[in-house]
């Protein structure tokens, strides 16, 4: 399983695993709401630049007994800013760097 770490505006695929045993039922619900979660936060990509996060961006969420798994096929949400973001430790979290 691999997250890019980076904001990409290009990549082809992404995805991410997170065993549950790790997470809180809060940041479960937080993760597969993603998109209406994060714009609780705000998004700074420069000097006064806010984004906030288009319905068109969400990742692909699913939910097994044992972990949380999400994938796109373009990367534009930046999953990884939002995990930290609510509290999810980066050695929870399977990816790769490629």
């Amino acid at each position: 399983m691999k997250i890019k770490i980076e904001f990409i505006t290009n990549s082809s695929s992404a995805s991410f695993t997170i065993p549950k045993k790790y997470l809180t039922s809060e940041q479960v619900d937080l993760i597969k709401n993603h998109i209406r979660s994060s714009n609780n936060y705000i998004i700074h990509r420069g000097p006064q630049t806010e984004i906030f996060n288009s319905p068109h961006d969400a990742w692909h969420i699913i939910e097994t007994d044992d972990s949380i798994v999400g994938n796109t096929g373009m990367d534009n949400f930046d999953m990884l800013w939002f995990l930290r973001k609510i509290g999810v430790e980066d050695k929870h979290i399977e990816y790769d760097h490629s």
